[in-house]
């Protein structure tokens, strides 16, 4: 196949097949076309494999994540990695059968929304309007493809369709509505005070680090190294070692002058019967939409000015009170291609028939033509210079990989070969572990093949990789430091501050619900607070939003008992920073009954039925479908 493209490549035609066989390669790989390679699977989803790469990738964003938000508080939210994980691998499945469950409903996100949607993310957007240029250097830089980027967007929207649609279609009856309000706006009268054993109190021996260190030793290692040779190959290097002459630029200039003119520009109006989104309109109100335009267009065909039919009868406002006028209209500028169509095809002063987009439907009318003029040579000659480069970059690109390709697997045992043929640089990386993001380990594909079987034990080169569009790497180990225990010593002081907090939450633990068994035969907490001098809080009787009280403790006042008239509720209870919460309830006063208008909707609102609908319909889904986790994969983690 790369064969006959080379064979062709004289032709523009061929130099548009490339471009769109360098953009195939970006959503499935190039190493699918010269090889393949895989990892153990995390999961399996319906017969949906979650790949160990994908996994790692999103435990490590989770990972940063949390820790920009905990910042010193993450060791102790989240002492063991294995918590991480398990939260990732659950959100992964849901995602995969929530993926499963829109393609099964016929979900699908049309080329026109996708473009729109892009058009519309300000990242992408330059004083205003939508510069392609910026959209490709932003998705480069983060070393995104264009085709990966706008799959994951169409997905990522088609599961937004989705989970809308079924949040839309559910409900809640005004009966369940004032029994939640009487719920959500009760008030509690109670007081708390918070027991905290301080770490400072805390002692901790050197046998007690010992013996941590010994039960723990997996959690002590050193993490698995490697030192790499590789040799990269990038067609943006490729194009700046080209050089194309005034003579050959001024000849594809004179051959393909036509492609060197500004665009034919059009003035229009139009006049729009505004739908719904495809998501919520019915064939009826389309047809409704169908009729009006007809009406528009019989007015028309009667002698009607189109500017003053706009004013009275267009429903797209901004333009209506400028008789319909849109400007001039650049090919491409429109995300509909049947208007575009219509649009340049009209005689000026004609106008169309009835046209179905996105937004409803429209009747466009050309009132002016601009028409393109030629470009001078002089002012596209570095544009025609760096398209020729570009081109001819692209096809040498596709010729060396594929011979790159053959060399690394034909000379396993070295790269001197592969540097040579093509002068290539053999470069090497400091010492990597899997932790490691920096330099060609930046690309998840490289990382995971370089603690591969083949590269790690055999010692063998690795498959030719496409990291980025354009840019393929070949790599073989230099040195390898395998994982190692860590010395006592080295992990000495990490270890007393994790035993230090363990003992001081248990020392807390066991002091608060000391107190809080005194509680339950009879002691006040005022008499508690007293005694063991600690800080009686209340504020009186609050509503469960009332932020002046910790979110956790505030959840579990409003989940205890009510108490008798005239006697009181206590409780005990740990929190999530260690600590230990001694509560006594005095009253429960009920939310007000009555709901006007106003109210329901309101309530309707925040209490987000529908979502919970989809909850519970994506918990259906799990229960029914053939989930595998792979537990000894989900609980490993990188070293």
């Amino acid at each position: 196949m790369l064969q006959d493209i080379r064979d062709s490549a004289s032709s523009w035609v061929a130099y548009i097949i490339i471009g769109l066989l360098i953009l195939a390669f970006a959503s499935w790989g190039i190493q699918e076309y010269f090889g393949g390679g895989g990892a153990a699977p995390v999961a399996n989803v319906n017969g949906n494999e979650i790949t160990q790469p994908q996994f790692n990738q999103q435990v490590q964003q989770r990972k940063q994540m949390l820790q920009s938000v905990l910042g010193a508080n993450y060791q102790q939210q989240y002492p063991d990695e294995s918590i991480v994980r398990k939260q990732v691998i659950k959100d992964m499945v849901r995602t995969e059968l929530l993926r499963q469950e829109a393609d099964k409903a016929g979900f699908r996100i049309s080329d026109a929304s996708l473009i729109k949607r892009i058009q519309q993310i300000p990242q992408f957007q330059k004083d205003g309007r939508f510069d392609p240029t910026l959209y490709q250097r932003l998705l480069e830089s983060q070393r995104y493809s264009k085709a990966q980027w706008e799959n994951d967007l169409r997905e990522q929207d088609k599961l937004r369709q989705f989970e809308n649609s079924l949040a839309a279609s559910s409900f809640i009856p005004k009966a369940e509505l004032q029994r939640f309000q009487t719920i959500s706006e009760q008030t509690r009268d109670f007081k708390y005070a918070i027991v905290t054993v301080k770490p400072e109190t805390i002692t901790v021996s050197d046998a007690e680090i010992e013996a941590y260190y010994n039960d723990n030793k997996q959690h002590y290692q050193t993490a698995e190294q490697v030192k790499l040779a590789y040799v990269e190959l990038k067609e943006q290097d490729l194009a700046d070692s080209l050089s194309v002459s005034k003579e050959d630029a001024q000849a594809i200039y004179d051959s393909q002058i036509e492609r060197y003119q500004t665009a034919q520009l059009r003035k229009a109006r139009h006049i729009m019967f505004k739908v719904p989104s495809e998501l919520g309109a019915d064939a009826i109100e389309w047809d409704q939409a169908i009729e009006k335009a007809e009406g528009i267009i019989k007015q028309l065909e009667d002698g009607a000015a189109f500017s003053v039919l706009a004013v009275k009868n267009s429903e797209d406002k901004l333009s209506a009170l400028k008789g319909g006028e849109m400007g001039f209209i650049a090919p491409g500028d429109f995300t509909s291609t049947a208007l575009e169509d219509a649009l340049f095809s009209l005689d000026i002063g004609g106008y169309s028939k009835p046209i179905r987009t996105e937004q409803g439907i429209q009747v466009i009318q050309l009132d002016e033509i601009q028409a393109s003029e030629q470009k001078p040579f002089e002012d596209v000659r570095e544009q025609i210079i760096n398209e020729r480069k570009s081109q001819l970059a692209q096809e040498r690109f596709i010729e060396v990989a594929d011979e790159m390709a053959n060399l690394v697997v034909e000379q396993p045992d070295d790269l001197i070969e592969v540097s040579e043929s093509f002068d290539l640089e053999i470069k090497q990386t400091e010492f990597l572990t899997t932790a490691s993001n920096e330099g060609i380990f930046a690309f998840p594909k490289v990382k995971t093949l370089a603690f591969s079987e083949d590269v790690l034990v055999e010692n063998l080169n690795s498959e030719l990789i496409e990291v980025a569009d354009g840019h393929v790497v070949t790599m073989r180990l230099v040195e390898h430091k395998p994982s190692a225990q860590k010395p006592i010593d080295s992990v000495k002081d990490e270890i007393k501050n994790l035993v230090t907090l363990r003992k001081a939450a248990e020392a807390t633990s066991e002091q608060g619900r000391g107190l809080f068994v005194k509680m339950q035969n009879g002691a006040s907490i005022n008499s508690i607070a007293s005694e063991s001098s600690l800080e009686l809080i209340s504020h009186g009787a609050i509503r469960r939003d009332d932020n002046r009280v910790p979110q956790v403790l505030s959840q579990h006042a409003f989940t205890m008992p009510h108490p008798s008239d005239g006697e009181s509720v206590v409780d005990g209870v740990p929190q999530g920073d260690g600590s230990f919460a001694l509560i006594e309830l005095f009253g429960v006063t009920p939310g007000p009954e009555e709901l006007d208008d106003a109210k329901f909707q309101q309530l309707s609102q925040r209490v987000n039925y529908g979502r919970r609908e989809f909850s519970a319909v994506i918990d259906a889904i799990q229960e029914e479908g053939e989930v595998i986790i792979f537990e000894d994969q989900v609980s490993t983690p990188e070293q």
